[in-house]
């Protein structure tokens, strides 16, 4: 008799085991169905699998719960594999519940998880590119405020000014009877070359021009 019913109650065992286990792994939520009654009704299956003896690996149990969902959820599913994430399958209940909210609040939203908060760096700006145009207007420019270090006075030698700024020059040419303003001192001065030349010697920054003819 013993005997008998410990065969009778093996089968009955055998046959919730195989029910339930159809039953957990036939589930499916359908797209916009809530999540949370769906998660708890899968526990269910999985601690009545436990109780009669075959119980599932967590990690087993969050896959089957995870594939049972819609593709709604394969970004926070995507995720939750990338981090490595380990959760107890209340926990995993509660990650489902936030990310079902999400989608709802903003249609479209990517529920991400992470380990931990990462920021962004700000993107750094981009310097505008300079023109080879505006580089040589510049390089113009410069040339025409003042002389470099490297300029050397034609009159006295001296690098660092031209003979239009010369102290020296400008001094021996009032000496000469040079023409004087009421801002500074203008000179005027022809002198003529000794050889013949077709060409003209022209400096912006000199204040004596050579020509060969008067």
């Amino acid at each position: 008799m013993i005997v008998g019913l410990h065969g009778m109650f093996e089968n009955q065992a055998r046959v919730d085991r195989f029910n339930t286990s159809k039953a957990l792994f036939g589930c499916k939520l359908a797209e916009g169905a809530p999540v949370s009654p769906h998660v708890i009704n899968m526990i269910g299956y999985i601690e009545s699998l436990q109780r009669l003896g075959f119980p599932l690996d967590d990690d087993l149990a969050t896959d089957v719960i995870l594939q049972s969902l819609p593709a709604s959820f394969e970004p926070f599913i995507l995720n939750y594999h990338m981090n490595g994430l380990k959760k107890s399958l209340t926990e995993l209940h509660g990650m489902l519940k936030t990310t079902e909210a999400s989608l709802r609040k903003t249609p479209g939203h990517v529920m991400t998880v992470q380990k931990g908060k990462k920021r962004k760096r700000p993107a750094k700006a981009k310097k505008p590119t300079e023109s080879r145009t505006s580089r040589q207007a510049s390089k113009a420019k410069e040339k025409k405020a003042g002389a470099s270090p490297d300029d050397a006075c034609f009159h006295c030698g001296v690098k660092g000014h031209w003979s239009r700024n010369c102290k020296k020059y400008l001094e021996d040419k009032k000496k000469k009877g040079g023409v004087t303003s009421a801002q500074g001192i203008n000179v005027i001065e022809i002198n003529l070359a000794t050889h013949p030349n077709d060409a003209w010697v022209f400096d912006t920054g000199a204040m004596i021009h050579t020509c060969k003819s008067l």
